[in-house]
């Protein structure tokens, strides 16, 4: 067979070879030791990667091939050089990755190039080295996943190097690794990928629950009347010791919760609970359960749908039951995950190794429950059933599915009209009866009852309730057929729209030419001789402090008017024009006159005037003060007017201005009183 041939006239072998000694010069020139940072252009030899742009110097699908050629040879010859992929091994095959993205990303080579190689190492070892070597698709996921569309081309390569390598991987074992792939997956894609959505709508049916097959045998009279001595004797057990621990019936209905308590005490006796099977006869029931769990489409046939309702309600009530004896042993609810005590301490444990102990039940707590297949054992059938965990795990089934039979409801079938691209693989031409839809939307009150006994189980209601919420938006997004729910990019048209009503939206608006908002308005403002806007605010005017003299008048009118009154309305009146001004003058007069307060009549009068006698007691201790520095000064000697100013000033400081030295002296000039503070003043009063 001739060899194969350029478009230039030479041998493809031979441009392999060339290409492959280029690619061991290029990365024997790498001294890299570690996964970070990636290694870009700059970190590789210019002439090296010249070389190899010039013998890819055509865009030839065999030149292409060729290049791909030479990187599977030189990774087949790091492959068999290293034993395996390990932390210490790790950045050789990083190196080699980063120079096929490097020649990817100057367009030297294959866009899937890169995923291409690894999908070759991941076939070539073992799952630990697989699992080391995982990290460099995480470190570098941004520049494998540039350009992956799905559908096509990078996306198809990624996802069956991943779905490859999740075939590989145990469930049980390797649960970490496996969630390590599925998050890659969830950040390369977009949410609304349709290749991970199950547009069909196809169950799991592979998932088959196998169990022990326990044949039941018909009781013989002999065996019915050993069970009826076992039943007499263990009620008699249960009676004494309720009567010793002082648990009974009511400290069970204690313990439960208000919604359970209600919905025993409403229940009706024609739907009360049937009755509780024991282990043997409910564990065949119980994991046949697992068969309409896995396909729900068996409920479709009346028949099964009928066994299923039979089969859920015994469960329901073994659960009920277990729950009851774990209150009557322990006096409480049970918790599932309960942190447990810090204070307890157990006989053999050495001071050091304290908190590694306390560190190891931390994480024993944290990985309670976590059983992605429970064991079907008969033997650990009862053991399983009293775990709180175990029961929530399968009502959490029986809710998804019976969310899954309301969904087949009439009413919910007619939302579907409104799709405009229904997809009809999910659309099922079953129709839940009316009897059915009745005991499905009954059963899921009473699980969800069931599930919240206490804080933490409202607490896990609320978390199952908000998931099935969410589904139920997916499950309708699935049959809308995966529409794209990302909103394009807007043009540059709606940009530069949106920039200029930004910019109108912004600018200062003129001033509104009426004041006070319209013409009628600002005429009558103007009518009344007042200003308008700020400058009616900045009127001093509305600074004014009236004084208590001003106020002499009105009260003297007051009276006047309350002399002259002959009906009680008109008396009221004037009374209440005379209080209301003799009041506002006093609260005036206590700003700097206060001290004159006390100096007033004891003596009760109604016709007395207090503003008149504010008056009074005023002049009288001005002429007082005036008496003792006339007795202090000398005959000869005038007073000065300063003094007489001060005698006549209206403030705190009135009776202390009679303490002045008023003795003119040839070499001292005579000494001037210290003028008082001015008051502050404070909001206008009024009359009214």
């Amino acid at each position: 067979m001739p060899p194969t041939l350029l478009p230039d006239g030479s041998s493809a072998s031979k441009m392999v070879n060339q290409l492959s000694s280029c690619l061991r010069e290029i990365l024997s020139s790498v001294n890299k030791t570690h996964l970070e940072p990636p290694l870009v252009e700059l970190d590789f030899d210019p002439e090296l990667l010249a070389r190899i742009r010039s013998l890819r110097s055509s865009p030839d699908e065999l030149c292409r091939n060729s290049l791909d050629t030479a990187f599977k040879g030189a990774l087949y010859d790091l492959v068999t050089n290293n034993d395996a992929i390990n932390t210490a091994t790790l950045p050789i095959f990083c190196n080699f990755l980063d120079l096929s993205l490097v020649l990817t990303e100057l367009d030297i080579s294959g866009a899937n190039l890169p995923l291409d190689l690894i999908e070759e190492l991941f076939d070539s070892q073992t799952i630990p080295s697989c699992e080391c070597l995982f990290r460099y698709l995480e470190s570098r996921i941004d520049r494998v996943t540039a350009g992956v569309e799905g559908g096509k081309g990078k996306a198809l390569v990624l996802l069956r190097l991943c779905n490859e390598l999740l075939k590989r991987l145990s469930k049980t074992e390797d649960t970490i690794f496996c969630g390590r792939i599925l998050i890659f997956l969830s950040k390369s894609f977009p949410i609304g990928e349709r290749s991970g959505v199950n547009l069909r709508g196809d169950f799991n049916v592979d998932n088959v629950t196998v169990y022990d097959d326990i044949l039941q045998e018909p009781p013989t009279a002999v065996d019915e009347m050993e069970l009826d001595i076992k039943k007499d004797q263990m009620e008699t057990d249960q009676k004494k010791e309720e009567s010793a621990t002082g648990v009974g019936e009511a400290d069970i209905g204690s313990a439960r919760s208000p919604k359970r308590l209600k919905a025993d005490a409403g229940q009706d006796t024609s739907q009360r609970e049937p009755t509780v099977l024991d282990a043997n006869a409910l564990y065949p029931i119980f994991w046949s359960l697992q068969h309409d769990f896995a396909d729900p489409q068996r409920l479709f046939v009346k028949g099964n749908l009928e066994k299923f309702k039979v089969g859920l309600g015994a469960t329901m009530a073994k659960f009920r039951k277990a729950e009851d004896d774990s209150i009557k042993t322990t006096g409480k609810v049970d918790v599932a995950n309960g942190p447990k005590k810090a204070d307890e301490k157990k006989a053999g444990v050495p001071p050091g190794e304290k908190r590694k102990q306390i560190d190891g039940d931390d994480n024993d707590i944290k990985g309670e429950g976590f059983n992605p297949k429970y064991l079907t054992s008969r033997e650990l059938f009862e053991l399983e059933i009293s775990d709180l965990t175990f029961r929530r795990h399968v009502l959490v089934q029986a809710l998804i599915l019976i969310d899954f039979l309301l969904s087949l409801t009439p009413q919910a079938k007619e939302k579907w009209k409104d799709l405009k691209t229904p997809n009809r693989s999910v659309q099922y031409a079953f129709t839940l009866g009316l009897e059915d839809e009745k005991w499905a939307a009954t059963t899921k009150e009473q699980i969800l009852r069931s599930l919240e006994p206490d804080v933490q189980g409202r607490l896990f209601t609320r978390t199952i309730k908000t998931v099935l919420i969410r589904e139920q938006n997916w499950v309708r997004w699935k049959a809308e057929s995966c529409h794209p729910f990302d909103m394009p990019p807007l043009g540059d048209a709606d940009i530069e729209d949106a920039k200029q009503k930004a910019a109108k939206a912004c600018e200062i608006p003129e001033s509104y030419k009426y004041t006070m908002g319209t013409p009628a308005l600002n005429s009558l403002w103007r009518a009344t001789g007042d200003l308008t806007g700020l400058e009616g605010l900045t009127d001093p005017k509305r600074n004014h402090l009236p004084s208590p003299e001003s106020f002499r008048q009105p009260v003297k009118d007051a009276e006047l008017e309350l002399l002259d009154a002959m009906f009680p309305d008109d008396i009221e009146l004037a009374q209440t024009k005379k209080f209301t001004s003799t009041w506002k003058a006093l609260r005036l007069a206590s700003r700097d006159r206060f001290h004159l307060f006390n100096k007033f009549d004891d003596k009760f009068d109604e016709k007395r005037n207090d503003l008149e006698m504010l008056f009074e007691v005023e002049e009288k201790a001005k002429e007082e003060a005036r008496a003792r520095m006339n007795q202090q000064a000398p005959a000869t000697t005038a007073i000065t007017k300063p003094q007489e100013r001060a005698l006549e000033a209206n403030d705190n400081n009135l009776l202390v201005t009679a303490d002045i030295d008023s003795t003119p002296s040839s070499s001292a000039p005579a000494q001037t009183p210290t003028p008082a503070p001015t008051p502050i003043p404070t909001v206008p009063i009024t009359n009214t």
